[in-house]
């Protein structure tokens, strides 16, 4: 893996060199983010050295050539880091991998990306405690299963912003013969100075109808200086009657150095309009920037989920402290 690491670093920096004459450029970059805390599932508890916490660990290429006219083509090459064992999975570039073009018309992106729903969902929880494993959307919601955010065989457009308002639409091949499990994503967008706002629909087939899912999703976010704060709401429906309602709301103070952050999740899960879980959780977090690349942190969250009869049946609780590198 370090020789096809050291083989990757060599192409990019021999490419960014034979192609300056056409203004292209070859970026490396990446994240490591390390924590030590806590984890306690019902009553069972486990302390662990964590990798990716705050964000995920990760190692990228990406790139852009000017091809005249306001053309160009761009590319990103992204692999997540196990930063606690050293793995990269055989360096698979399983967080990103893609080429495309854009211009005045938008842009087009082919490969494995983030879809356009997962945009407006991740900005929805930009403030709920640095949108990360502690975020309390990741332990209050349940029932329908959690949309799929970043599929395979994706082609993805987006458009030029018209004052303010953009759009985006993504659709993923299943490409497997005599099924039809594509995955259709589109948002509507909206931002202007403090203000972003966004609107998402998701539609994931499956071979069993029963298992179709349909995902809605309406998110803001707005930057008051003082605080940052943000928001979503979701409506996830699955193909065997059962619907899912859930929000999250979250708050980032900036203090100096130091951002503190306060979130919340709610969700209930319905089948065929009787009540079958309920769900709940809040977190704390902070982050401390020591410089513009290194950040030090903290958080604690608290969730559980609960049965239609009020019975506690998940109980779910993280801690942890660590450091965080970009570069």
């Amino acid at each position: 893996m370090k020789k096809s690491i050291l083989a990757l670093a060599a192409l990019a920096t021999l490419t960014a060199a034979g192609t300056a004459a056409a203004q292209s450029s070859v970026t490396l970059y990446g994240r490591m983010d390390a924590s030590v805390g806590s984890e306690r599932v019902n009553d069972v508890s486990t302390t662990k050295l964590y990798s990716g916490n705050l964000t995920t660990s990760r190692l990228g290429f990406r790139g852009t050539e000017d091809l005249g006219g306001g053309l160009k083509a761009n590319f990103q090459l992204e692999a997540a880091l196990s930063v606690d064992d050293g793995t990269a999975g055989s360096l698979k570039f399983n967080r990103a991998s893609w080429v495309g073009l854009s211009g005045g018309f938008g842009s087009v992106r082919a490969g494995l990306m983030d879809n356009a729903y997962k945009d407006i969902y991740d900005m929805g929880n930009s403030n709920n405690v640095f949108d990360s494993a502690f975020t309390p959307t990741n332990f209050a919601y349940a029932g329908v299963a959690n949309f799929i955010g970043r599929p395979s065989n994706q082609v993805r457009y987006d458009t030029p912003s018209f004052g303010g308002f953009s759009a985006g639409l993504s659709y993923a091949l299943d490409e497997t013969a005599g099924v039809s499990h594509d995955l259709s994503a589109v948002n509507l967008r909206y931002r202007a100075g403090a203000l972003d706002v966004g609107l998402a629909v998701q539609n994931q087939k499956n071979t069993v109808l029963a298992d179709d899912r349909d995902y809605r999703l309406l998110a803001a976010a707005y930057d008051f200086k003082v605080v940052r704060v943000s928001g979503q709401y979701q409506v996830a429906e699955q193909g065997n009657g059962l619907e899912d309602n859930e929000y999250g709301i979250g708050v980032t103070m900036p203090l100096g150095a130091f951002d503190v952050s306060l979130g919340y999740a709610n969700g209930k899960s319905e089948l065929n309009g009787a009540t079958i879980e309920k769900g709940t959780a809040y977190s704390l977090g902070a982050t401390y920037s020591l410089s513009k690349r290194t950040k030090l942190y903290g958080a604690y969250t608290d969730g559980e989920v609960k049965n239609g009869a009020g019975t506690v049946t998940t109980d779910r609780r993280l801690y942890a402290m660590g450091v965080r590198h970009d570069f």
